[in-house]
């Protein structure tokens, strides 16, 4: 039977989810208020610079968090090749987390992009309350009636009423606007490096990714030096690069509804036993293992 699914959230995991269904049959749409697509794996639009299409918004990289996740990868890899056209390579550049694992991968999502903004259905409609209703529905924002909703760990959702036993759930979160800056050039300073998780006290994460025959560097931007202009934060460039090899450089925010542990759980038993199903997002690895028999 053809079931009506929303999911919440453009990230590639959602969207991969998204694309799992719908060959499956069911009707889908994705629900994003951003004009952009992506979440916090968003891009910048192509530049006139280079010829790539997704050119990386933000500092994220997928790697393993234990040794349970490090042996998963393995399976995981070969399903987003086969099934997502995700481009994989193996890699000898330093990866600096604060779990040191043995095999590390770059990986490159352009081509699965290209089918997700050709062939999904989005919506940029802002969704802020869930309830759970009689005949096994889900309405969302008290007019759209669903079959099933799929909820990942940060997203704006304040309130799940569940009218089956006359609960409501506030969702808590804190909302958080992260800064990021993002540089193209020729050749970067740091050499034979991919990833850190934490940079220095100005700069948490950096990760630095070969497009073309150019570079491009992003990171997220600490407390220390948050809110400054790009044209001040010029000096601070030049510990990655020479000044005659950058090419572009640009700031760019995200807008995040961080949950804590315990506001997590909140939101996974508020979700138990429902249509709705909470989806565990808080990185790439433990998302696609929670998804894995559906992906």
């Amino acid at each position: 039977m053809i079931k009506n699914i929303a999911i919440i959230s453009s990230s590639p995991l959602m969207m991969m989810l998204a694309k799992s269904l719908q060959a499956k049959g069911q009707k889908v749409t994705i629900f994003d208020v951003a004009s952009k697509k992506g979440g916090a794996w968003g891009w910048h639009e192509k530049s006139n610079k280079i010829k790539k299409k997704y050119l990386p918004k933000y500092s994220n990289a997928i790697v393993p968090l234990n040794k349970k996740e490090e042996k998963f990868i393995n399976y995981m890899n070969i399903v987003l090749k086969k099934k997502y056209k995700v481009k994989i390579s193996r890699t000898n550049k330093k990866i600096l987390t604060h779990f040191n694992f043995k095999n590390k991968y770059i990986y490159d999502f352009s081509k699965f992009y290209d089918f997700a903004l050709n062939n999904l259905k989005f919506s940029k409609l802002f969704v802020s309350t869930i309830e759970i209703i009689k005949n096994n529905k889900v309405k969302i924002n008290k007019n759209l009636i669903f079959d099933k909703v799929y909820l990942p760990s940060f997203v704006g959702v304040k309130y799940l009423k569940n009218s089956l036993n006359k609960k409501t759930y506030k969702l808590d979160y804190r909302e958080i606007t992260s800064e990021h800056l993002f540089i193209l050039a020729k050749k970067f300073k740091l050499k034979n490096f991919y990833y850190s998780d934490y940079f220095d006290e100005e700069f948490d994460r950096v990760k630095i990714d070969k497009v073309g025959k150019l570079y491009t560097m992003t990171t997220r931007l600490t407390h220390k030096i948050k809110g400054i202009a790009l044209s001040k934060l010029k000096t601070r460039i030049l510990k990655f690069v020479e000044k005659k090899d950058i090419v572009l450089t640009k700031l760019s925010k995200f807008h995040n509804y961080y949950r804590s542990i315990d506001q997590l759980k909140n939101l996974e038993n508020a979700t138990k036993k429902s249509n709705v199903e909470y989806v565990n997002t808080t990185q790439f690895v433990c998302g696609f293992h929670f998804l894995r028999k559906i992906l």
